[in-house]
């Protein structure tokens, strides 16, 4: 207990060498903690609210794939594709293609790691001539730069690859066609993987070189011009060199190789060059060498309604394989199913060429454009029908309309979805430029149209209504709403397009 004869403890007598502390002032930095950190949590919550309204991060990734909505994994981003030197050879006993392809480009902002498509297996990359790291998974071939490339350099990716496409294909939803010793690559809206590395998206048009060097009693055939074709330098071998000047989507490309006879033609306003599979009967032959002769006449047609013909070549491959489509508007030389070809030449030609102005002089920004491909295309067969001195489009307009399966109605061709691209397109295409075409006047609707093709690229489908809104006082809304967002048929009214 505690006794009040004696101090408290607290106050006894400390030892002689005690010495009472030393009050010293605080460092300053200690005061400032609960401000420094105050600062930092207004700085990290401001950039959670701020950071959604800038816009996606730009790294020196250039990320998986360009962002389409309906094949987000496609091509890459960070750089512009100018041109591709493609090098190949088939050696047909092995079922081997080997490739060297160079691209050249430019980076669209910092960029360190860069991503091509490809399904052939790649050995070996270089960058402006320099081994560099790469890995491949599926069709995505990263290739990793030594240093950050600025915005604007050009650089060239060098990409040595090979492998049986057949192996190949369960990557991609392309596969190489064959029919005995003819093998086609070709393919929509992908097919370029199985035979060259690309930015494999038609965001990102390029010039393109082709040198195919295939067992010398086979042709390869591709698009653009014939530079040479080498009978002499490999007593086994040809070599055939392609080359496009004019850019273009990679899925326009094409290599066909195969017995093919090959048939120019210098004497027109431009070069014709068609090639016909050795492999057909010879009535079938005959039937598609004769329908492809065609094709200046049709281009010409083309020419009246939509202006010039925007490529320097004519030409088509009319293949014994059974491709399982009508074409493919390869660019200045669609592939033909001959059957399809030589039944309907008319109309596939039409089709098909007119193409060169709607999907290749002016490609697709997004997946979800299709539209802009298919329904002129097709309005095209209908108006070369009109003006030949058949249906005329109303005629047809109405006729669809009441003939169309009702299931079709239900798609949006605005935005009809990465499976059923191209279910509607070809059908209730034509009917919404016909009706269109009734809302604007004939002077508006074609002034629009060959605007629209005036100045290769690549276009949106909304930039196209918005110059079509600009040409008239009528509010287009309602319209875009019935043909192209709507999911039922719309009504039969002079507000919709359709005659009185």
């Amino acid at each position: 207990m505690w006794n009040a004869d004696q101090p408290p403890p607290r106050f006894q007598q400390q030892r002689p060498d005690f010495r009472p502390p030393t009050t010293r002032p605080l460092p300053i930095w200690y005061w400032l903690i609960p401000a420094i950190a105050a600062l930092i949590a207004l700085i990290v919550v401001g950039v959670l609210i701020v950071r959604p309204l800038l816009g996606p991060v730009i790294t020196e990734d250039g990320g998986d794939g360009v962002g389409d909505r309906y094949f987000p994994t496609a091509g890459g981003g960070g750089y512009d594709a100018r041109d591709y030197r493609i090098e190949v050879s088939w050696l047909e006993t092995q079922s081997r293609l080997e490739g060297r392809t160079t691209m050249t480009a430019a980076a669209t902002r910092p960029l360190q790691r860069l991503r091509l498509d490809l399904a052939l297996p790649a050995s070996e990359v270089r960058l402006n001539g320099q081994p560099v790291r790469f890995t491949q998974q599926g069709l995505d071939l990263a290739v990793t730069a030594d240093r950050v490339l600025a915005p604007g350099e050009e650089f060239r990716v060098e990409v040595v690859y090979a492998g049986n496409p057949d192996d190949a294909a369960g990557l991609t939803t392309a596969r190489a066609l064959r029919l005995n010793r003819e093998i086609l690559f070709a393919g929509q809206p992908f097919g370029a993987a199985l035979w060259y590395p690309s930015n494999d998206h038609p965001s990102d048009p390029a010039t393109m070189e082709v040198i195919a060097r295939v067992p010398s009693d086979l042709q390869a055939i591709s698009v653009g011009a014939l530079i040479s074709r080498d009978i002499g330098d490999e007593p086994d071998w040809d070599t055939w060199h392609w080359r496009s000047d004019q850019p273009m989507a990679t899925y326009l490309n094409l290599l066909a190789i195969g017995p093919y006879t090959v048939i120019e033609d210098n004497t027109g306003v431009r070069p014709q060059l068609y090639a016909v599979s050795k492999q057909l009967a010879p009535p079938l032959a005959a039937g598609t060498e004769a329908a492809l002769r065609r094709t200046p006449e049709t281009v010409r047609r083309l020419e009246e309604v939509w202006g010039p013909y925007p490529f320097g070549q004519v030409g088509g491959v009319a293949s014994s394989v059974d491709v399982g489509f009508g074409a493919l508007e390869n660019q200045t030389r669609p592939l033909y199913r001959s059957e399809s070809l030589a039944q309907n030449p008319n109309r596939l030609l039409t089709h098909e060429y007119a193409h060169m102005w709607f999907g290749n002089q002016v490609t697709l920004r997004q997946w979800d454009d299709i539209f802009m491909n298919e329904g002129y295309a097709s309005f095209s067969e209908w108006i070369v029908t009109e003006r030949t001195g058949g249906r005329s489009a109303n005629e047809q307009l109405l006729t669809q309309y009441n003939e169309v399966d009702d299931r079709l109605w239900g798609l949006r061709i605005d935005d009809p979805g990465p499976n059923r691209m191209f279910a509607a397109v070809y059908v209730r295409g034509p009917m919404a430029l016909q009706a269109l075409r009734n809302v604007l006047g004939d002077e508006q609707f074609f002034a629009l149209g060959r605007d629209w093709v005036a100045r290769p690229g690549t276009g949106s489908l909304e930039e196209w209504q918005q110059r079509a809104q600009a040409r008239t006082s009528v509010d287009l809304a309602p319209f875009w709403a019935a043909w192209f967002s709507g999911t039922t048929k719309p009504a039969r009214t002079p507000q919709n397009g359709f005659p009185a």
